[in-house]
């Protein structure tokens, strides 16, 4: 055999190893395509689905487990009682401050909250979606370990609330309730879904009023809860002037130079409050005083400027000091200073009225209000006070419809009026439940407090600027002071139970689910 056959043989050999080589990297190839072709279909099926949403675990706290959906159902839950607030506080005047509200129009993970430089809006609702679900995780465990159920009750109202959901959803067109869920809370929410969240909210809602309820005191423990904190359970009647120490710039508009340092300003409050103070002899010179300090202030009210009635734990703390001290009596009169470590140094001129201790009863009974709307103002035409009257005399009329439609009903009592109001077209109503002197509009406070007031009794009682009420009065609730001091203890004792048993539902585990859907989320995430 000749040496050239040798080496092309051995030549022919090689090319086909090579050939063979190159043709199982290129199965090989195949296959890894083929492979991620199959994985990256499985993953849009998997996304394009409910299953990743709603059946998937993304979510643990404690013992609880939630999915996307549940996290995207709490999340705009977060975001919509967030917006609400704000537009309850601000009204129209919040789409005015930017900061206070993201845009809807691009992703809340690209939007600096309020300016932040290390969290976005889309954190902050995810931050509060994560404590709201930690809260219902909590309470729903303890209900669960507790054997609490839902009531008949309570499942109605859930049913009464998807149905009218429901309703809601078509007449905006929507073609049914998944349609408009899927749209207001993302993929994967689902009815059944949906009502699983609500009912974990009952369940929470519900058990947590049982707790709270539970708490139980002796009449001992009442008592001498109360005396130890008087000073914040007890309304206090006081007026009031403030005297400014916060630094003042010029006005340019002026030839005057008004400039002056917080010290300044702190030693010229001063020596005005003290001169307030000398001119003050009894309750009229004290508005008499405020109100020539103020001639340049349109309309300005001495009377309901300085007028104040609060409870001593809605005061600040160095005005309540002097206002419960047991030495005070009726006229007093004194310049006190804010607290050493307050940011701006002001003088308050403060003559005591009265101290109410809360020892009378507490009143409940039912309230609809007869009020009137654009179109009686546009259909009388007058103005000023003659309007007003007209108004007055408007609403009274309504309200007495009212009263002889009870009067001449087959029924009587709580419940009659109760669903007169609800079948009535009354602007608003609602129940009057151990309400104090200070719960309610003054005069409505007046007519349930009265002292001849029995159960039974019906009425009428115009507000102004609100509208003519007509009233119902069901009865005393006991003593208000001993109401109140129980009602704070019953909350004490049910946020140290709260607190106990929050502290095996802190630790949050996130998985690789939620990390994913959050960066898919368009709008929240």
């Amino acid at each position: 055999m000749s040496d050239e056959f040798v080496s092309a043989k051995a030549a022919r050999r090689a090319e086909e190893e090579k050939a063979l080589r190159q043709r199982k990297k290129y199965n090989r190839t195949v296959t890894a395509i083929v492979a991620c072709f199959v994985i990256v279909a499985l993953f849009v099926a998997l996304f394009s689905s409910n299953l990743f949403y709603n059946r998937t675990a993304a979510l643990k706290i404690g013992s609880q487990k939630y999915t996307v959906a549940d996290f995207n159902y709490n999340y705009f839950t977060a975001y919509n009682s967030y917006y609400s607030s704000i537009y309850s506080q601000y009204g129209s005047s919040a789409e005015l401050m930017s900061y206070l509200l993201p845009s809807t129009g691009s992703s809340f993970r690209k939007q600096a909250y309020m300016g932040s430089e290390e969290m976005t809006w889309a954190d902050f609702f995810t931050n509060s979606a994560i404590e709201r679900m930690k809260g219902l995780a909590a309470l729903c465990d303890a209900a669960e370990k507790e054997g609490y159920k839902l009531s008949d009750e309570d499942r109605k109202a859930m049913d009464d609330s998807v149905e009218n959901l429901r309703s809601m959803a078509v007449a905006s067109g929507y073609s049914d309730l998944g349609a408009y869920l899927t749209m207001t809370y993302g993929k994967g929410m689902t009815e059944k879904v949906f009502r699983q969240n609500m009912e974990r909210e009952y369940i929470a809602s519900g058990f947590s009023q049982m707790k709270l309820d539970s708490f139980t005191f002796t009449d001992e423990e009442i008592a001498s809860n109360y005396t130890e904190n008087a000073a914040d359970y007890d309304f206090f009647k006081y007026r009031l002037y403030t005297f400014s120490g916060a630094a003042v710039e010029d006005d340019e508009e002026t030839e005057a130079n008004e400039a002056m340092t917080a010290e300044e300003a702190a030693a010229k409050a001063k020596t005005d409050a003290e001169a307030f103070k000398a001119a003050v002899t009894d309750e009229q010179s004290f508005m008499d005083y405020a109100a020539s300090l103020n001639k340049d202030v349109e309309e300005y009210d001495a009377d309901t400027s300085t007028a104040r009635t609060s409870q001593g734990s809605n005061v600040i703390d160095v005005i309540k000091t002097w206002l419960s001290d047991e030495a005070r009596k009726a006229g007093d009169v004194d310049v006190i200073k804010t607290a050493d470590d307050a940011a701006t140094t002001n003088y308050y001129v403060v003559m005591f009225l009265e101290r109410d201790d809360n020892r009378y009863n507490a009143v409940s009974g039912y309230y609809g209000l007869c009020a009137a709307d654009e179109d009686d103002e546009e259909g009388i035409e007058l103005e000023g006070d003659e309007l007003t009257a007209a108004l007055k005399e408007l609403t009274d009329a309504r309200a007495k419809e009212l009263l002889d439609e009870y009067a001449g009903a087959e029924e009587s009592g709580y419940d009659a009026f109760v669903a007169l109001m609800d079948d009535s077209t009354v602007t608003d109503h609602g129940a009057v439940t151990m309400s104090g002197k200070y719960d309610l509009l003054e005069p409505l406070s007046d007519w349930f407090h009265a002292d001849e007031r029995k159960e039974g009794d019906v009425g009428t009682v115009y507000v102004e600027g609100y509208g003519t009420f007509v009233t119902y009065f069901s009865g005393v609730d006991g003593v208000y002071g001993d109401l109140m001091s129980e009602s704070y203890l019953r909350q004490e004792a049910y946020t140290a139970w709260e607190d106990e048993q929050m502290k095996n539902f802190e630790d949050v585990d996130q998985q690789w689910e939620m990390r994913l859907a959050k960066k898919l989320s368009s709008m929240g995430g």
